[in-house]
């Protein structure tokens, strides 16, 4: 594993959180005074980059050989899940077949995005491999608030991979990871560790939106557990809600009388996981001594 970064942060619209791996318990969440950004992967996300800038300044002091990781929200990226019966050895070769399945389903040049990849499946004739991908002009926008503060920046992840070291492998069948994030509901269909499906959708103006989380959350986790039972020939066996606050009792009791499948809160040894830090207690997870 890469040594820890020095500082680990974690951006959404209207908040920055902050922990050191060395010091996992002094964690920092500052609550901007107004929405920050508006998450896309295809237009512009940043409305107010000098609130970040103070909320970092205001957060740790910065020396120029300080390391920091990133999460960033789950919006503002593109993953996908993918079958291969070849994969090439070259690195140059696999991002280059990799740009080339994504080019007709990201709203974005995938010439110009920055890709990553992970191997998730690797047998004869089968290769699945988790790419995500990022538009190059907002990555740097997420970039600069630190760079420009004196920060190395190495690793950025979506929230919702990042909070995956907060869901331990259940023992038979899938969990159904459901993460809330202002309006943006990311949902997952883990498998002992392999993420079978990922999707993030903006449920900001949709009609049940004002409605509750059970109408507007209810009938696309009710697709998920039929996608799982239907294409991957799994049933979901539990159910972790993450960022549902107050809700998570009525939207976890409406899935379990619904589908017979027990709920959970994703729950961390460092703290309670919120829409604001739920990915950095997942680094904190995968760094902390």
């Amino acid at each position: 594993m890469d040594p820890a970064p020095d500082h680990l942060f974690e951006m959404t619209e209207t908040s920055l959180a902050f922990a050191s791996p060395r010091t996992p318990a002094q964690q920092k969440t500052e609550v901007l005074v107004e929405r920050g950004l508006t998450a896309s992967p295809a237009a512009p996300n940043l409305l107010k980059p000098q609130l970040y800038r103070d909320a970092l300044a205001r957060s740790v002091p910065v020396s120029r050989r300080t390391t920091a990781a990133l999460v960033v929200p789950d919006y503002a990226v593109r993953m996908a899940i993918l079958d291969f019966e070849e994969f090439p050895s070259g690195d140059e070769e696999r991002l280059a077949l990799l740009r080339f399945r994504l080019r007709k389903t990201v709203p974005f040049h995938i010439d110009e995005a920055r890709l990553s990849y992970a191997i998730q499946v690797q047998a004869p004739q089968h290769w699945e491999v988790l790419a995500v991908a990022i538009a190059k002009p907002i990555l740097e926008e997420y970039e600069s608030i630190f760079t420009s503060a004196g920060y190395r920046l190495g690793l950025v992840t979506p929230s919702c991979l990042a909070t995956l070291r907060l869901c331990p492998a259940a023992e038979r069948g899938l969990t159904l990871l459901a993460k809330m994030a202002g309006a943006t509901l990311s949902v997952l269909l883990l498998d002992n560790g392999i993420v079978r499906l990922v999707r993030c959708l903006d449920l900001e103006g949709s009609e049940d939106a004002e409605s509750g989380e059970e109408r507007s959350v209810g009938p696309i986790l009710q697709q998920t557990v039929a996608y799982a039972e239907d294409q991957i020939g799994q049933p979901v066996t539990r159910l972790l809600l993450c960022g549902f606050g107050n809700e998570s009792d009525n939207l976890g009791r409406f899935v379990t009388r619904e589908f017979g499948i027990p709920y959970a809160p994703v729950r961390s040894q460092f703290g309670a996981p919120s829409q604001q830090n739920a990915g950095l207690l997942g680094l904190l997870e995968q760094y902390a001594a």
